[in-house]
């Protein structure tokens, strides 16, 4: 294994991954050290972080054996109502798990060994999901938080976010920043592409962000040009800002530049319009509000370009079903560029049903 992209130090956009190319062996241990100080940090006990390093073992050993193709171990700091955890996702475009049932059960194996992989992650995870796509590849996302009482419910967040940096690069030049409380009626979304890639790239969304958490959401529109106001020193980003309205349920939004996004359902699919400029720069004061309706059963993606915009959802059966991470995670594995940042924000229609399904930021 090339842990390629070093972790980066300091305070990083919302939600950043760290990527590691699964190659051989030799940086198993570095992985599970790194998660398990950022573990340390967040108040894990021993048995917790002893958790995390099984998991972490099974999943660099199940990518190295399964995982033909496009081998990668993610991880990131998340937060659940102010409760710090661990997210863990490994991406392949193996050979596909033909029997999920099946390989989930102690003793199942193909490759000689116990068998218990995949069954010793889900239970020792507070979350678990899977996707698998015969020839296609695999997908696999554990939660793990520092206790019991902090675990969220064993059902899928309204949203999540993914986000990397060009291959290369330490500092991701993406952002974004979620705020999403279905029991506080509360849903806005930002996410930023800064210019270029790379450390610079990193600070014009920085200090959007940094912009955007102090202001009020109440229109789209005006964030962004309060955020253009405020980052003419840096060199600048394209963006969607976006609020959800419970009671209408539909979302205003307003981006500028090339970010993509799309609100699909069934038998809908609408894309978001952006206006042309820079936010920080070339930005016209003539931007305003959009609006569509987001009712039950609809999908809201939105991405930088580090993503190409030929993905059909279509191509993963059900996936709908499963987490938000795995839909990203599919796209990102399938359709990324290569040559850019990455940041893919992924949600479902925020109607509150009664299970208190939260955001993972």
């Amino acid at each position: 294994m090339e842990q390629r992209l070093p972790s980066s130090g300091g305070r990083s956009n919302s939600g950043t991954h760290k990527r590691y190319w699964i190659e051989d062996r030799s940086y198993f241990s570095i992985i599970k050290k790194d998660i398990a100080k950022a573990a340390e940090g967040l108040g894990f006990s021993v048995e917790q972080i002893g958790k995390l390093n099984i998991i972490v073992a099974e999943l660099s050993s199940n990518l190295l054996k399964f995982g033909d193709k496009k081998r990668e171990f993610l991880w990131k700091i998340i937060y659940q109502n102010g409760k710090g955890g661990i997210e863990i996702i490994s991406i392949d475009k193996g050979r596909g798990i033909g029997n999920i049932n099946q390989a989930m059960q102690d003793g199942f194996s193909t490759s000689g060994t116990a068998g218990e992989g995949l069954g010793a992650i889900k239970r020792l995870s507070h979350y678990f999901d899977l996707y698998s796509q015969s020839g296609q590849g695999t997908v696999l996302l554990s939660r793990l938080f520092s206790s019991d009482k902090n675990a969220p419910l064993q059902t899928p967040p309204i949203a999540s976010g993914f986000s990397v940096p060009k291959p290369g690069e330490e500092f991701c030049g993406d952002g974004y920043e979620l705020d999403i409380d279905t029991d506080k009626n509360q849903f806005q979304v930002l996410i930023l592409d800064g210019l270029g890639h790379g450390t610079e790239a990193h600070a014009a969304s920085e200090a959007a962000l940094e912009v955007y958490k102090r202001l009020p959401k109440n229109s789209p529109a005006q964030v962004l040009q309060q955020i253009d106001h405020s980052i003419k020193k840096t060199r600048g980003a394209v963006g969607m800002a976006l609020n959800y309205n419970f009671k209408e349920q539909s979302i205003s939004y307003c981006g500028v530049g090339n970010i993509t996004g799309k609100l699909l359902g069934f038998d809908f699919g609408k894309s978001l319009i952006s206006f042309n400029g820079i936010v920080g720069h070339v930005m016209s004061s003539r931007i305003h509000d959009q609006e569509l309706e987001w009712g039950r059963g609809r999908l809201l993606i939105l991405h930088s370009d580090g993503i190409n915009t030929r993905w059909d959802i279509n191509k993963y059966p059900h996936i709908q079903a499963h987490d938000p991470s795995i839909l990203a995670a599919c796209l990102y594995r399938d359709h990324s560029r290569g040559t850019d940042d990455v940041t893919i924000v992924v949600s479902r229609c925020p109607i509150n049903d009664g299970r208190g399904a939260k955001t993972y930021n």
